[in-house]
């Protein structure tokens, strides 16, 4: 089949190819979201272009019998996050995927060249058609590679090189630096997730022998919010509130903040205060929605649940608080804190927001 004809049958098949394409991205990206575990940055799909279809055919290196024994007129691209997810991706290719594995090739494997990192790709050839979809001969490639390896790889077409050996010698000593770089960072954020994973699991256990010199950070936070003082004034205050306790938490990023700049700083801290100040919480989430409603009209009747930790928040009010003897001081102390927090340019509104929470808290603190 000359070339002509080859492009001519492309043009016509492109809306079939397209839809089959798209239909296939959104399968697979539907099987990966099943995976519970596995997070992936992206699924794409794309189509050759006529253009580049043609420039293909052109080559002297290449020739085709015909328009469907070229395997990568439709292309999807998943990127993954972290490097030893891209064979779980292969797994699930393989595993509900026509796999073409006479065309299919793995290209992590290290090469001693300089652009090595960037053809680290795993890259499978399906069949694509369907009755009634597409040419039953017609193929699909899956390319799976790490966000970095494909960064590497966009760079790469972006200068226009593929063959190291093309170019300069002391071009291709830098990018084999680089090159090192980049694997070594793929490398370490799968080692830095799996303590992360190690650290997240051993809390519970480190929390009941050593709260104390648990520090506050984003993985001990979640397990602060499963400790019993947390959840039993959690459900206090959404039985005052009517409203029910939701599994949501409230802002952890915000509330740790807030915690750390009133003195807690230990999962140990948390857990003394809320039993120091069980009362003064709970008494005072009444008069800081009062006070929210005539500031912010924002009412518990409007909120479909509460946050778990909220009982956190009123503790960091508390301990803010309790340091101070005088009035004038409390405003200060707990102006400061909204300063820090939620007016950092606007030291007016930080010191208004104080004075009005302190009138309303009463004696509660």
């Amino acid at each position: 089949m000359n070339h002509e004809s080859m492009l001519e049958e492309y043009s016509r098949a492109l809306p079939v190819l397209m839809a089959r394409g798209e239909a296939l991205r959104a399968e697979l990206a539907d099987w990966l979201a099943k995976e519970s575990d596995l997070k992936v940055h992206s699924v794409t799909v794309r189509l050759k272009s006529v253009e580049s279809l043609a420039q293909k055919l052109a080559r002297p290196d290449r020739s085709y019998a015909g328009l469907w024994d070229i395997t990568d007129l439709v292309g999807l691209r998943v990127i993954t996050y972290f490097e030893d997810s891209v064979d779980r991706v292969g797994q699930l290719v393989e595993a509900r995927m026509p796999v073409v594995f006479e065309h299919s090739v793995d290209k992590r494997p290290r090469h001693p060249h300089a652009g090595a990192f960037g053809y680290r790709s795993l890259h499978y050839v399906c069949r694509l058609g369907a009755a009634g979809a597409a040419p039953p001969a017609a193929c699909c490639e899956i390319q799976v590679r790490t966000v970095l390896e494909h960064a590497w790889a966009e760079i790469e077409h972006d200068l226009g090189y593929k063959a190291g050996d093309a170019l300069p010698v002391a071009g291709r000593r830098r990018l084999s630096r680089l090159a090192g770089l980049l694997e070594l960072a793929d490398q370490e954020f799968v080692a830095i997730r799996r303590e992360l994973d190690a650290y997240a699991s051993s809390l519970p256990e480190r929390i009941a022998a050593e709260g104390d010199a648990v520090p506050l950070d984003r993985l001990s936070f979640v397990a602060l919010l499963q400790c019993a003082e947390v959840q039993a004034l959690d459900l206090a205050i959404a039985g005052a509130l009517g409203r029910p306790l939701g599994e949501e938490p409230f802002f952890p990023d915000y509330l740790l903040k807030m915690l750390t700049s009133s003195g807690i700083q230990t999962v140990g801290d948390a857990r003394r205060g809320l039993e120091r100040h069980a009362i003064t919480v709970t008494s005072m989430v009444r008069p800081y929605f009062a006070f929210a409603w005539r500031t912010w009209r924002l009412s518990p009747e409007e909120m479909s649940c509460i946050f778990r930790g909220y009982s956190l928040f009123f503790l960091a009010h508390a301990e803010v608080l309790k340091r101070q003897s005088l009035g004038i001081d409390k405003v200060e102390r707990l102006a400061s804190l909204y300063r820090e927090l939620d007016y950092p340019d606007d030291e007016g509104a930080a010191q208004r927001v104080a004075s009005q929470l302190v009138d309303a808290f009463g004696e509660t603190s």
